[in-house]
């Protein structure tokens, strides 16, 4: 008689899976920094002239929220470029990068600095003195891709190669869907992502990076049934693989896209309720662990190699992005924020119609809920349609600040909106409901 091998605890599981993920990341990222330079930096260099000619924030349809983020892309290819000043360990915890004071000459100094650094000895004696700065709280796992791609071509090939990554994980995603939740789940899907104009997404490395890791997030997830053990070890892989390659951009949606594709598939729906709220509550806080523990890590490990208070920094960035900071000099408390819309849609005229609008809307929910049974079962879905809101409330400095990016997590808020909604929701029973109170 056969016995079944027992399962290890799940708590032994998830760590195994964070050092892992953690070990593969840092082995790649180190060999990333290991590569030579040369070459890197004469792509730069041509990437630094792309970047001036565009200009650090260009804005496309002159549409604000089409805004690009070329200086924080411009960082990047700085980590890039400097990356073998010092031996690999020491310049992957160091994170280097230079500037002179005024930020918007970001991209000059990339310039200058290739210039001064790949030129034939002589020193530039017309550059300016620029000064180092140290992005240590961040991981940088970017640069895993990043690096090994300007070893071959500048920034616009690199361009070209994240749309087509993006656009063929998006491809398959949609497949997926198709095939294993139904059509509408896919044309929700596709909707969501049109809403947030990911046609702009791989045109910067920052902005792609965590649109390709939830969209490969949702392709492992769909890609055959996944037990509730297994989907929460794979969110714990996710949130590890965020922290290490993301700069705080749009990383709620490598939780909350993989999520709604799990829940949306047939044999969850049918289980939905309560059960699966508690499922997606774990799920996250598994995605948070390791997020968190992966941010914890860097902050220790280049404090321990580079003898800075890297976790002091890193405190008081996380307290200027979740506390009261300053917009256009506004500080922005919650009383200070409401005021602030109170007064912008009152300056038009468009309090009271917003707020009747609002009225309406939560009226005409109420009176479409299928029924009490339907409304419990998609209360899963609910909570990951709230996951971006709720982001933007924990960091609402930082998603004020740079809302022209950040707003683009909203279409997890839509995907998984339009699911509840339909799986709760039917303007049929709020037409027999009215029709039968006018009798």
């Amino acid at each position: 008689m056969s016995t079944q091998k027992q399962k290890r605890p799940f708590a032994l599981r998830a760590l195994a899976a964070f050092a892992g993920t953690l070990a593969i990341l840092f082995v790649l990222l180190l060999a990333a920094y290991a590569l030579p330079g040369e070459r890197v930096r004469q792509h730069v260099y041509d990437s630094a002239r792309t970047i001036q000619n565009e200009g650090l924030y260009p804005e496309y349809l002159g549409f604000k929220l089409f805004q690009m983020d070329n200086y924080t892309d411009t960082l990047m290819l700085f980590e890039a470029a400097s990356a073998d000043e010092l031996p690999p360990l020491q310049a992957m915890m160091t994170n280097t990068a230079y500037n002179v004071d005024n930020f918007e000459t970001l991209a000059d100094d990339l310039a200058w600095y290739i210039e001064k650094d790949w030129s034939t000895g002589a020193q530039r004696t017309d550059a300016p003195a620029l000064e180092p700065f140290s992005y240590a709280r961040y991981w940088h796992g970017y640069l895993i891709w990043l690096r090994p791609l300007l070893l071959l071509m500048p920034y616009t090939g690199v361009r070209i190669v994240q749309y087509i990554v993006l656009f063929s994980l998006l491809a398959v995603v949609l497949v997926q869907l198709r095939r294993r939740c139904g059509l509408r789940a896919a044309v929700w899907f596709a909707v969501s992502q049109l809403a947030v104009s990911v046609w702009f997404v791989p045109h910067q490395v920052q902005y792609f990076t965590c649109f390709m890791i939830a969209y490969a997030g949702c392709a492992w997830v769909l890609a055959k049934p996944r037990r509730s053990d297994v989907l929460c070890l794979g969110l714990l892989v996710l949130g590890t693989a965020t922290a290490f390659c993301d700069l705080l951009v749009t990383p709620i949606i490598t939780l909350g896209l993989p999520l709604t594709c799990w829940l949306l598939e047939p044999q969850q729906r049918l289980r939905g309720g309560v059960p699966q709220c508690a499922l997606a509550v774990g799920g996250s806080l598994c995605w948070g662990t390791g997020y968190a523990l992966c941010w914890a890590g860097k902050w220790a490990l280049a404090g321990a190699v580079t003898d800075n208070n890297v976790l002091a920094d890193a405190l008081h960035q996380a307290e200027v992005r979740t506390t009261a900071d300053t917009w256009h000099g506004m500080e922005l408390t919650w009383r200070n924020i409401f005021i602030f819309l109170y007064d912008t849609l009152n300056s038009h005229h468009l309090f009271w119609p917003a707020l009747a609008v609002l009225a309406v809307l939560i009226a005409l929910f109420i009176l479409s809920i299928r029924s009490k049974t339907a409304l419990v079962r998609a209360l899963p879905l609910a909570l990951t349609t709230c996951m971006t809101p709720a982001w933007f409330v924990l960091l609402r400095t930082h998603s004020i600040q740079h809302g022209w990016f950040t707003w683009r997590a909203l279409g997890l808020t839509v995907f998984a909106g339009l699911a509840f909604l339909y799986y709760a929701c039917d303007l049929r029973a709020a037409r027999r409901r009215l029709q039968k109170g006018s009798i």
